[in-house]
């Protein structure tokens, strides 16, 4: 009997340290992949060389086959900009500032960890250039709501099937473009989008959605650099 009891224990405590940890995972998933094939604002100017992403890559990407990735050890951060177009054009002077601002912060963080940040062109250089061309915010009402009561996360879901998004959380696209900064050749370039999933480690701010993505964006091209690259 004593036995049987510390096997139900046991076999209890394995299924609630399963679920904790499918949580924990599940949290961490702030932001995903929008549906598409990825929309082209103008600001790559020249699309006809990008293919469609696979697995965890952009909606759209390219990546030059003969580029020698290691003869570079320096990069260039152009600006971010944010292209005006319908998508972007009822986001305030304040905010365009903020979140390109924030975009570039996070590239510069993250690629200065395995590139020397360089202030112009050279040899050695690369140059990266990237624009916001969709910036939807959030309710700031309605994700209070939603991430206090779980069950009205439901609402999302079924919006976000419908419409590929929804009305509760935030949507950002951008489009980006490595080039040597000396010759201009494109060596690499993407389009994607992503959009809040309702994770609680989300926030609540009006733009919390947006900045996870460009996190995400910044880590994901420090990466696949360092791929390229052999490191």
């Amino acid at each position: 009997m004593f036995h049987d009891s510390v096997s139900r224990t046991t076999r209890f405590l394995c299924v609630l340290g399963l679920l904790g940890l499918a949580l924990a995972v599940a949290a961490c998933a702030t932001t995903r992949q929008s549906r598409g094939s990825g929309s082209q604002s103008g600001f790559l100017g020249d699309y006809s060389d990008l293919r469609e992403g696979e697995g965890d890559e952009p909606q759209l990407i390219y990546i030059n086959s003969s580029a020698n990735w290691s003869q570079y050890d320096a990069i260039h951060i152009d600006s971010v900009t944010l292209w005006r177009d319908a998508k972007t054009e009822d986001v305030s002077e304040e905010d365009q500032q903020r979140l390109t601002d924030y975009l570039y912060q996070e590239l510069h963080e993250q690629l200065s960890q395995d590139y020397r940040m360089a202030e112009r062109p050279g040899p050695g250089v690369l140059r990266l250039r990237a624009a916001i061309t969709e910036a939807k915010g959030a309710s700031v009402v309605m994700n209070t709501v939603t991430s206090v009561v779980p069950q009205l996360r439901l609402v999302t879901t079924i919006v976000g099937m419908a419409a590929g998004t929804s009305v509760l959380v935030g949507k950002v696209g951008v489009e980006g473009e490595l080039t040597d900064s000396l010759t201009g050749v494109r060596l690499g370039a993407f389009v994607d989008e992503r959009q809040g999933t309702k994770a609680l480690r989300g926030g609540i701010k009006k733009w919390s959605d947006l900045e996870r993505a460009f996190d995400f964006w910044a880590e994901r091209l420090r990466n696949r650099l360092a791929t390229l690259r052999g490191a």
